[in-house]
């Protein structure tokens, strides 16, 4: 194990034990989410977005927004107003829509790339995820989600209201793309496989199936394996019922995008959290499309190659 990795698994063995994933259990209506996630085939619908004042935040105009999300039936409550927030350049071209990582709550992780990006005339794009901060349900601790249940359905809601952004802003005459890192990537190459239309697309620290990140990953270190243990009649059914689960939570039960040349792949050598083999598949399935390596760990590959994940993004638009 290379030290990037080690740092990894290190790192989700010092914080995930804090805060860790599903103390709820399976849920009940997780077979019901599953045949969601296994059923749904698009294509997203378009959106009625509600636009807030536009504000001035480093230099650039910011504005927010709002819609009902089209996963509202299976939402919660509180999840159901889906916000985003549009980081605008002085003249309007391309727009990006850049996705949330685990746990990553609010935009506040996030504008820094919007900034660069509004600053060489894309404009950026940031979905605040169901189930996390203003969408977070009542009774759940920060963004821990409590069941597996939970995930599929914030996963699923998460791709329909991004294919459904891409789409509108499509529709309205815009070149789209759609990023994010690790969660937000694999998200993303679900939004743009999902697209029947050309979009721009970077996963980033992002997988072709979800089965390996959950099950055998540093992420695995971050569930509460004794809780779906107690309920599934010892641990090893337990994690042949999750594994069982994530089966149709693969990109290439979909084709490539319209336009694969327009896909940058960037991957992390050493990642911890999302196996290689995982990142080179993604791209296999994609033919035209571009796997980029950076050398580093899921951490490392994110914060010391910021430069190279940019750099993937401004390369993705100039197709």
């Amino acid at each position: 194990m290379s030290l990037h990795a080690r740092l990894d698994d290190t790192l989700a063995r010092l914080t995930m034990p804090l805060a860790r994933l599903y103390p709820d259990g399976f849920g009940a209506d997780l077979e019901a989410r599953v045949a969601g996630v296994r059923d749904y085939m698009g294509p997203a619908p378009r959106l009625a977005l509600r636009w807030g004042p536009t504000q001035r935040r480093l230099g650039v105009q910011v504005r927010a927004g709002r819609f009902e999300s089209p996963a509202r039936a299976y939402l919660p409550p509180e999840s159901r107003a889906a916000l985003v927030e549009q980081w605008l350049p002085s003249r309007l071209g391309p727009v990006c829509l850049v996705l949330a990582a685990t746990a990553e709550e609010g935009f506040a992780r996030r504008r820094p790339l919007a900034r660069w990006l509004s600053h060489h005339g894309i404009s950026a794009l940031l979905l605040e995820n169901p189930f996390y901060g203003r969408r977070r349900p009542r009774g759940q601790r920060g963004p821990v989600l409590r069941t597996v249940a939970d995930q599929f359905a914030m996963n699923l809601a998460t791709v329909e209201e991004a294919a459904g952004l891409l789409r509108t802003f499509h529709e309205d005459g815009h070149r789209v793309g759609v990023t994010g890192y690790s969660q937000g990537g694999v998200m993303s190459a679900f939004a743009a496989a999902l697209s029947d239309f050309p979009v721009s697309v970077v996963p980033r620290g992002a997988a072709r199936s979800a089965r390996p990140i959950f099950t055998t990953s540093a992420l695995s270190l971050a569930m509460r394996w004794d809780v779906l243990a107690a309920e599934a009649g010892g641990l090893e059914a337990a994690q042949a019922r999750f594994g069982e689960a994530l089966e149709p939570v693969r990109v290439d039960r979909y084709p490539a995008p319209r336009d694969p040349g327009r896909a940058v792949v960037v991957a992390c050598r050493h990642d911890g959290f999302i196996p290689r083999e995982e990142a080179e598949a993604l791209h296999a399935h994609w033919p035209g499309s571009e796997l980029r390596w950076v050398e580093g760990g899921h951490l490392t590959g994110l914060v010391l190659h910021h430069h190279a994940h940019r750099r993937a993004l401004l390369d993705a638009f100039g197709r």
